[in-house]
């Protein structure tokens, strides 16, 4: 397992902060010369460039930009699109050769050594700890780390690790729906947040100091209800795999509902239960979204019409919360497969 710890470093002073645009700035261009090689070359099986270019960067350093540019390159082609990727200079992974962390020195808890980037620079970047830094005091820190800049700032990414627990084998299962209107709603009858927030930021100008707040914020909230969840007795949470739930709705869908749609994080929610599950030993199963908002979990029956709104009606006389609905369907296809049904 390994999760991220993000600092703030923009305590450093002005001169710190001078050298960093410095570096961030050739480091684009280095990145984005490796790009324009490679797709030129067409050599997209290769694990490293030894082409060294016209650059103050140390040739360790362009070997690892080397290595960042091979992987946009390769994540471009995953994605099956033609047009050759351009690197914007938001992120650089920077390995333990350029890396020296320590804490509790001084007036700040951090501190984060950059070294042999070339040019002779040295940077010493300081940093406050937070509240996560103690839930992963008995983790393994990584000396790798990620240089991100964002909203004009910088930030550095630290990394733990630490071998997963053994799944558990004994409990119960659960099942959840992620909905637009209740974030969460489980199969034990949970009925977990509220998407108010995607409101609020479908209000507020993109990129905007107040949209990228409403952002942080909605993350938060989503941290929040996902720990809410009751996951003590339990040994496996499936949730539906809604990868592609929003493809193919472009021009099906009111264009101020859309913009709201936009902005629902599944993934995020997602990724937080799939985590939460690796620190507890629970296995978290994503299954096919199939039919699961318009099948009946009392009779089996499919009738997309059932569906009312935040009501599910059935000519069977089952009539309850959609999302609940969809929570037990869920559980029965984790637990008997599409070929056989069980009412719940």
């Amino acid at each position: 397992m390994i999760r991220r710890v993000q600092l703030s470093i923009n305590n450093a002073n002005i001169g710190k902060l001078n050298k960093l645009d410095k570096f961030r700035a050739e480091s684009i261009h280095v990145i984005n010369l490796y790009i324009n090689l490679i797709w030129e070359q067409q050599d997209f099986s290769s694990k490293f460039i030894s082409t060294k270019a016209d650059t103050w960067l140390s040739a360790r350093m362009q070997q690892c930009l080397g290595k960042q540019a091979l992987e946009i390159v390769k994540s471009q082609r995953k994605r099956k699109r033609k047009t050759k990727p351009t690197f914007s200079g938001n992120s650089f992974n920077i390995d333990s050769r350029f890396v020296n962390i320590q804490f509790d020195n001084n007036s700040f808890d951090v501190w984060v050594k950059l070294s042999s980037l070339g040019n002779k620079i040295i940077l010493n970047l300081p940093a406050h700890k937070h509240r996560q830094f103690f839930k992963y005091k008995e983790w393994k820190l990584k000396q790798s780390i990620r240089l991100r800049f964002s909203n004009n700032n910088y930030f550095v990414d630290l990394y733990y690790e630490k071998e997963p627990l053994p799944l558990k084998t004994t409990g119960n299962t659960k099942a959840i729906d992620i909905g637009y209107k209740k974030l969460i709603v489980s199969s034990d009858r949970e009925f977990i947040g509220n998407t108010f927030i995607y409101e609020k930021i479908s209000r507020k100008k993109q990129g905007s100091k107040a949209f990228n707040q409403a952002l942080i914020e909605r993350d938060e909230l989503i941290n929040k209800a996902c720990k809410q969840l009751d996951l003590n007795n339990t040994n496996v949470l499936y949730a539906e795999d809604l990868k592609s739930v929003k493809h193919g709705s472009k021009g099906k869908i009111h264009k101020s509902f859309m913009n709201k749609l936009q902005r629902w994080s599944y993934s995020k929610v997602l990724n937080r239960l799939s985590m939460l599950c690796d620190e507890s030993g629970i296995q978290f199963v994503k299954l096919s979204s199939q039919y699961t908002s318009q099948r009946c979990s009392k009779c089996g029956v499919i009738c997309k019409s059932n569906r009312q709104g935040e009501i599910y009606k059935c000519a069977c006389g089952n009539i309850m919360d959609a999302d609940l609905n969809a929570a037990y369907n869920i559980l029965h296809l984790g637990e008997y497969g599409l070929q056989v049904f069980k009412p719940i």
